[in-house]
């Protein structure tokens, strides 16, 4: 789904999908959050220079 404008200058960015929730007992740090798959988004730009962000778009979410 693409949200603002698309330009000839773009970057794509894979950010790691988390599931699970924060486990706190009383004497333990133990997570139960997990990495379970990772999603493309591209991040559209308004120069080469990459100095401000006009748009983006997913591209594919991939679930393991």
């Amino acid at each position: 789904m693409l949200q603002g404008q698309k330009t000839i200058y773009y970057t794509d960015v894979k950010t790691p999908i988390l599931a699970g929730m924060p486990f706190v007992y009383p004497k333990t740090n133990n997570n139960k959050i997990r990495k379970v798959g990772y999603e493309v988004v591209r991040l559209y730009f308004d120069s080469p220079l990459k100095d401000w962000q006009v748009g983006s778009e997913r591209i594919k979410r991939v679930i393991k």
